[in-house]
């Protein structure tokens, strides 16, 4: 479906770009929160990601459209990290309609996640964010992070362990998860 797109996109077809946008955005911007703790941050990096991948096109030399995406948003991530390293402060956050004891709660546990995703080696904390937030088959995760897919297998395999463990000794909450 993806190489049909590209060709109606390459030929002028606005319509096709916007499908590949529907469907990949999401997972995008999951991806880029998760990297970024930072859901309007990401959303731009995801914004500038698909003017790149629109640019390039032309070089995409088949595979896994997916992965080659992905490749671009974390590249445009590093660039976005290395123009901004000293303005390492967060974004304000948007209002919400929920209460501030749900905002407290749901901002505790997600520091708490993330706090124990930062203990993860950066590849490893890469291939489960890809895996689990963005929703990557384990191939386009290997195509994305240009490692094998045994690697991938056995970094989840061993993460999913670690995580289960953390959870038994309580140092993460189950709730985190179904969140």
């Amino acid at each position: 479906m993806d190489m049909q797109l590209i060709q109606k996109i390459i030929a002028g077809d606005q319509q096709a770009f916007r499908i590949i946008v529907d469907t990949y955005k999401q997972p995008l911007v999951s991806y880029l929160t998760y990297q970024t703790n930072d859901e309007e941050l990401a959303k731009d990096i995801v914004q500038e990601s698909f003017i790149k991948c629109y640019e390039n096109l032309l070089h995409f030399k088949g595979g896994s459209f997916k992965a080659w995406l992905f490749r671009i948003a974390i590249n445009q991530l590093i660039d976005f990290k290395r123009k901004h390293k000293e303005d390492a402060t967060p974004l304000e956050e948007t209002p919400s309609l929920e209460t501030p004891e749900v905002l407290i709660i749901k901002k505790e546990q997600n520091e708490l996640l993330q706090q124990w995703l930062a203990t993860l080696e950066h590849k490893t904390h890469q291939v489960f964010v890809l895996k689990y937030a963005s929703n990557c088959s384990y191939e386009e995760i290997a195509e994305t992070l240009n490692i094998p897919i045994s690697e991938v297998r056995n970094r989840l395999h061993r993460t999913k362990k670690r995580l289960r463990n953390a959870m038994l000794k309580g140092e993460i909450n189950n709730e985190l998860l179904i969140n």
